[in-house]
This record gives structure tokens, C-alpha cells and sequence, in this order.
């Protein structure tokens, strides 16, 4: 009598625990990852937040500096510093109209904010700096502020000191943010705040006009 062979296939799948238990490894592998891109990203946004702070005290700086360094030209020192009032000083002809603190934006500014952060304006006729007036060339782009800008004569029209601070971020994201200390606070967000500081000692090559 021939016999019959039978094969019996497994037929088990997984169980409840086993499910569970991929699933709970999945989540903590997908949440690590999750954190990781977050954590780039801040890194990402704050730097070039850093990068666009940084070129844009610079630039303010190489402009005054370089102004005062080569054109010859008269140079008024900046008046004593009123939060949030349009101020200015004069290198020359060219008048630099600022408002200290305040943050800069394109339209309808709020409380603590301005459509005119630091502007230069060119052929102002009898510039002594006593007067500012809106218009010209805008050196800081919006959500920026001016926190301190000064330009000191250290020698009777030869040596001057010049100060820049320049610092991004809303209100909330910052200590003290219409004082010339203004400072990054260490909470969510900061990767959207960013101060920078820069000082220079210029000494005027050519004679005043």
C-alpha cells in the first residue's frame, strides 16, 4: 500500500506583540529623523539669518568708513541717540537718515517698527545733519533694526570712531529690543534672530573741501 506524504505549511503570521513592538521601533526611528531635519534646518536658517546681518553691518560700515576715509568732506558726529526718532548726520553732501531700534518694514509699521531704518540721501545742499528728511537709499533689508549707530571725532577732523549694530528679529525674540544692547533670547525661534557689531577707527586721508 502506497503511502501518502503530506506537507503542512506554516501558515502563522505576527503576532499582536510583534507588531507592536516594529511599530514602536518605527515611530522612534521616524521621530529621530523628524528631529534631525528640524535641527538642520534651524542650523540652516540661522545662518544665513548670521550671513545677511553680518554683510549688512559691513556694508554700512565700508560706506561711512570709506566715506569719510577718501571724500574729504566735512563730517558731522551723530547726535545723541533718541529711540525711535528720525535722526541724522552728514559726511559731505550726503545725508544718512536713521531711525534707532525700530524694526524695519515695507508698510503699515506697528509699534517699535519703520518704513525708514538707515537711508542715505546724495546732494543734500548745506548738509549739517541738523534735520533728517524720508527718502533715499535703504542699507537694511525688512526685519532688521539699527540698534546703535555713532561716528565720533576722536582728532579735530582727522581720527573718528564708528559704531554699528545691526540686529534681526521681532520684539518677542529679543532682550531689550529698542536699546542700543539689544540681544538674541535663548528660546524657539532664535534661529529668526541675529545681531552683529562691528567698530572702527578711520582716519581721514584727504584734507576737508
Amino acid at each position: 500500500m502506497r503511502k501518502r506524504l503530506s506537507i503542512h505549511g506554516s501558515n502563522q503570521g505576527f503576532t499582536i506583540v510583534e507588531l507592536l513592538v516594529a511599530t514602536l521601533v518605527f515611530s522612534i526611528v521616524l521621530l529621530t529623523v523628524t528631529l534631525g531635519i528640524v535641527q538642520i534646518s534651524r542650523v540652516y536658517y540661522k545662518g544665513i539669518n548670521e550671513a545677511d546681518v553680518q554683510n549688512t553691518a559691513r556694508s554700512i560700515m565700508d560706506t561711512v568708513t570709506q566715506s569719510i576715509q577718501f571724500s574729504g568732506a566735512t563730517v558731522t558726529a551723530t547726535p545723541t541717540a533718541q529711540i525711535g526718532a528720525l535722526q541724522a548726520f552728514c559726511i559731505g553732501n550726503t545725508q544718512y537718515n536713521y531711525r534707532l531700534g525700530y524694526q524695519l518694514v515695507d508698510s503699515s509699521p506697528g509699534t517699535n517698527q519703520t518704513t525708514l531704518a538707515l537711508a542715505s540721501k546724495d546732494s543734500v545742499s548745506g548738509c549739517e545733519g541738523a534735520a533728517a528728511s524720508n527718502g533715499g537709499k535703504e542699507f537694511l533689508s525688512p526685519n532688521m533694526r539699527l540698534s546703535n549707530l555713532k561716528v565720533t571725532e576722536i582728532s579735530p577732523d582727522r581720527l573718528y570712531k564708528v559704531t554699528v549694530r545691526v540686529v534681526f528679529g521681532d520684539d518677542d525674540l529679543l532682550n531689550n529690543p529698542t536699546a542700543a544692547n539689544a540681544s538674541c533670547k535663548s528660546t524657539a525661534g532664535s534661529q529668526f534672530c541675529s545681531v552683529s557689531e562691528l567698530t572702527s577707527t578711520v582716519y581721514k586721508r584727504v584734507g576737508a573741501n
